[in-house]
């Protein structure tokens, strides 16, 4: 697969980085933000059908593609590819990236295959602890979907090598618009389900009608070949021309599978705590739909803000690190995170204040229950008080991962996961889906701060006295938001979907601006930074070497 690429004209890249960065962070926020627009109505579309047994089994399949993938092969696509493509790309070396590509491409075509092959036995693994007289049922659709749905391995890793070899270019918003066009495929797949169906839909009455299970599998599956297909027109306006290139004894080939020794190891922690949670939810009807749903939700600030901010940033570390510039990456790195605290502290602040009303608003239509509302809402706003820990861990993982360090990502994960799985089979007896939400959050702290202490010991500093001062005036300043939120919401009380929605909204513009007002005023500089940001100008997330 070769990789012949026209060279930018130097003056668009060089002539203001920082500016063309800004406007690259503001595209791929935007692409994001409907990206998980798109991702809540599709949940809803989802919860029109109910959080029961149908809801759950079609989750648990449409979630195994994306464990396998990440398990076999996409945390070293995710981890190395970036990095390497920046050093191939500046280094005007396209036949390593074509033997990468290549050699990827055979990987995951056998990976999709393998997973067709043992759907049986995949399902046998979540469906192993089923009583009842549906138990067989829930079993045979999850086969069925199963074996429609494990293609979607190979769609996922070649989005992930188009996306890369964008980043590598500083092209980023085709990659952040995509997953839009899988969500709108899967919305009108639910929506047009109950139309083949007299009556609520079942897993027997899915079983039944074959045009049902072809629609769900399929369908769904059409999204995510939707989502890799839209990006090759951005591909071929970057210069990008794919050949086939067989070489897989190349050196490049071989630095990407020793990298991922350790990232293989990454995945496995993860996808084994994930694969914990979904048994433990399992146990109780709509438990991992609830969980998932609540999952989506907690992701959205992280999804729009910190992603924007990795995506834009992460190869800029890159090439700090490759040029050996450890200033310009500290200073990279530490101004980053500030501003992520900036927007994501209030935001999980408000999203534990404003959990119940968001839900409603967002799902309480078609057979979503009551109850449904209440362990939904309630799951969130627990993740809520772990988002800055998330999104602060991830990010910093990223740092390391752009110095090809993949080691010390693996031990952290390994801490982070052991204690996730502890405390969720510790937690779940007496709290049920929300004792997995609380683990998320405690493991997820933990981890940040030993994995900032790492970084900053290796570094020889990551502005720590300055980055602490600036979490403190945010955290108060969000606190203050967050009251403002929660008596608009004690006065308003919402019990019905159109009044959640203006609650949420009237209540999130007064508690943001509490908060964000809060943080000018006890003079965070970062608050400029955003202004910046969100207004085209340069931020100072610094982007040049020092």
């Amino acid at each position: 697969m070769s990789t012949q690429a026209e060279q930018p004209a130097q003056g668009v890249v060089g002539a203001s980085p920082m500016r063309q960065l800004a406007r690259s962070g503001l595209a791929v926020a935007t692409g994001t933000a409907l990206s998980r627009v798109t991702g809540f109505l599709r949940v809803a579309a989802l919860a029109a059908i109910g959080f029961a047994r149908l809801s759950d089994v079609y989750n648990v399949a449409n979630s195994t593609p994306n464990i396998v993938y990440e398990l076999l092969l996409g945390g070293i696509l995710t981890a190395s590819l970036v990095p390497l493509f920046v050093d191939y790309h500046e280094r005007g070396d396209d036949r390593s990236t074509d033997a990468v590509n290549t050699f990827s491409i055979v990987a995951l075509l056998t990976i999709s295959a393998l997973g067709v092959i043992f759907a049986p036995l995949i399902a046998s693994i979540y469906s192993s602890r089923l009583t009842g007289s549906d138990a067989a049922a829930q079993q045979q659709l999850m086969i069925d979907l199963l074996r429609m749905l494990m293609p979607q391995i190979f769609f996922y890793g070649v989005t992930a090598l188009f996306t890369a070899m964008l980043n590598a270019r500083r092209k980023f918003a085709a990659a952040a618009f995509a997953p839009s066009i899988n969500n709108i495929v899967v919305i009108a797949v639910l929506l047009t389900l109950p139309l083949l169906q007299d009556g609520r839909e079942t897993v027997g009455s899915v079983l039944a009608n074959r045009n049902e299970e072809w629609l769900l599998g399929l369908g769904t599956t059409l999204g995510v070949v939707a989502m890799t297909v839209i990006l090759l027109p951005a591909l071929r306006s970057a210069g990008v021309r794919l050949h086939w290139v067989w070489e897989w004894r190349h050196p490049a080939v071989r630095q990407i599978v020793r990298l991922s020794g350790w990232t293989v190891g990454y995945v496995i922690a993860n996808q084994l705590a994930f694969w914990v949670v979904l048994v433990l939810s399992y146990r109780t009807s709509g438990d991992t739909s609830a969980y998932l749903a609540a999952f989506m939700f907690f992701q959205l600030p992280h999804g729009i803000f910190t992603v924007s901010i990795m995506t834009v940033v992460g190869p800029e570390l890159a090439r700090a690190s490759n040029a050996g510039d450890l200033t310009a990456f500290r200073r990279r790195f530490a101004s980053g995170l500030r501003v992520i605290a900036l927007v994501v502290i209030p935001a999980g602040a408000l999203m534990i204040v404003l959990a119940k009303p968001i839900v409603r608003g967002a799902l309480d239509y078609g057979n979503f229950s009551e109850s449904s509302v209440v362990t939904t809402s309630s799951t969130l706003a627990l993740f809520g008080i772990g988002l800055f820990a998330f999104s602060a861990y991830l990010y910093t993982i990223r740092a390391m991962y752009s110095r090809l360090d993949t080691r010390t990502p693996f031990l952290l994960n390994v801490l982070e996961n052991t204690l996730n799985i502890v405390l969720a089979v510790a937690l779940y007896p007496s709290l049920g889906v929300k004792g997995l939400a609380l683990s998320w959050s405690i493991s997820y702290s933990i981890a940040a701060i030993a994995a900032w202490a790492i970084l900053d010991r290796r570094l020889g500093g990551l502005e720590g006295k300055r980055t602490a001062t600036v979490m403190m005036r945010i955290v108060l300043s969000s606190a203050l938001g967050a009251v403002a939120a929660w008596l608009i919401l004690n006065y308003l009380d919402p019990s019905t979907p159109l009044a959640a929605i203006a609650t949420v909204l009237l209540a999130g513009v007064v508690g943001g601006g509490v908060g964000i007002g809060g943080a000018a005023a006890l003079g965070v500089p970062e608050i400029a930074d955003l202004r910046a940001t969100l207004t085209r100008s340069a931020p100072s997330i610094d982007t040049t070497s020092a």
